[in-house]
């Protein structure tokens, strides 16, 4: 059993996570039609989402979802919930690689092969990604101690710099009368979404206790608030809109003066590239867990499922198999635009899988009371 720490660590992921991929580009895109507004409407809507999860699945110590959902639910039922689920977490994580090769070969190593990138991390991802829950989480734990000093020392290196322009800030601001889109309020929503990963973390803590919420809501607010006016400030509010990776082309225009290398942009990419293969190897694996709940033979006694540990074993190598092969297939058919694309469905599509998810569990808890 590993300590309520762990839970803030999973949501620090996700956050951070958000700072460079899709979510910075689709609040910029959406400055003018009412993301201020949404990143505002975002943020209560993310701490009451986590509340409830937390309330509910308190309810289930020690279990994952594809326990409780044995327990509760008709296999007939709570199978394929198994494997939509799984799909979205999958997903999240094709999205993610796709997107970091491209921005791999884009900023660091135009001529190396995109793929020849991807099968390196698809190689990582798979091995770490069959190691158990704890193991993950103390990896995770170190990572975070390394990289969150050099982001917030990036994030006063760009507050801090000459050109950054606190008009920009403000005229953006002028537009908060817009109403918000729902790609808005679902992509800022997602900052918040490191929570859900507790659908098979859960396993691993004892009784998952959230006491200090000011911080989750203090982190949240400030990335998303980072996520979308840093690139606008240095970038300009017309400017930020022409990027790709307005984040990347953020910390490309920054500097470290008495450093062995001076484009802060190397920096930024060690960083983030750390993260994104955490997070893609945490997302495989709650995904991977997910599928091998749908094969698992579920007992209504407390103990495991003995002589079924090599086959499941076996079962997770096909899995993961399938989802390196998975993510190269989307890295031969999806283009960039196509890539953006399929970001927006994803941030939609996970926005009501996750209010799914809350109605699922407050079904089960329903059922649970019901019955003792």
């Amino acid at each position: 059993m590993v300590k309520n720490v762990y839970f803030y660590y999973l949501f620090l992921l996700n956050a951070l996570m958000n700072l460079v991929n899709f979510v910075p580009r689709i609040l910029i895109h959406d400055r003018f039609r009412g993301s201020v507004l949404g990143v505002m409407v975002a943020i209560p809507i993310g701490l009451v989402t986590i509340a409830l999860f937390v309330r509910m699945i308190q309810k289930f110590p020690g279990m994952g979802v594809p326990e409780i959902f044995a327990k509760y639910m008709s296999r007939w039922i709570y199978k394929p919930l198994l494997f939509m689920l799984a799909f979205v977490w999958f997903y999240a994580s094709a999205v993610t690689l796709v997107g970091f090769v491209d921005v791999t070969g884009r900023y660091i190593s135009p001529d190396v092969s995109p793929y020849a990138i991807l099968i390196g991390f698809l190689i990582l991802v798979s091995l770490s990604a069959r190691r158990g829950s704890e193991s993950l989480l103390y990896a995770l734990e170190i990572v975070l101690f390394i990289m969150v000093p050099l982001i917030i020392y990036m994030t006063y290196r760009g507050l801090s710099s000459p050109y950054f322009q606190w008009d920009a800030v403000r005229q953006a601001m002028t537009f908060m009368g817009h109403a918000p889109t729902l790609t808005s309020i679902a992509g800022a929503t997602y900052i918040f979404s490191g929570y859900a990963n507790l659908v098979i973390f859960n396993r691993v803590f004892e009784k998952v206790q959230v006491r200090r919420f000011w911080v989750i809501a203090a982190i949240g607010a400030l990335i998303v608030v980072m996520a979308m006016f840093a690139p606008i400030g240095l970038l300009g509010v017309e400017g930020a809109g022409y990027h790709v990776y307005p984040s990347f082309s953020t910390v490309d225009s920054l500097r470290i003066r008495y450093f062995i290398i001076e484009r802060m942009t190397y920096v930024f990419y060690v960083v983030y590239l750390s993260l994104s293969l955490v997070n893609s190897i945490i997302h495989w694996h709650v995904a991977k867990e997910l599928v091998l709940g749908v094969f698992r033979q579920h007992k209504s006694s407390e103990g495991g499922c003995p002589k079924e540990e090599k086959s499941q074993s076996r079962l997770a190598w096909w899995v993961l198999g399938i989802f390196s092969a998975l993510v190269l297939g989307a890295a031969y058919l999806v283009d960039q635009f196509s890539n953006n694309t399929m970001a927006v469905w994803f941030l939609n599509t996970r926005f009501f899988a996750e209010m799914l998810l809350l109605l699922l569990l407050g079904y089960c808890v329903l059922k649970r009371r019901s019955a003792a």
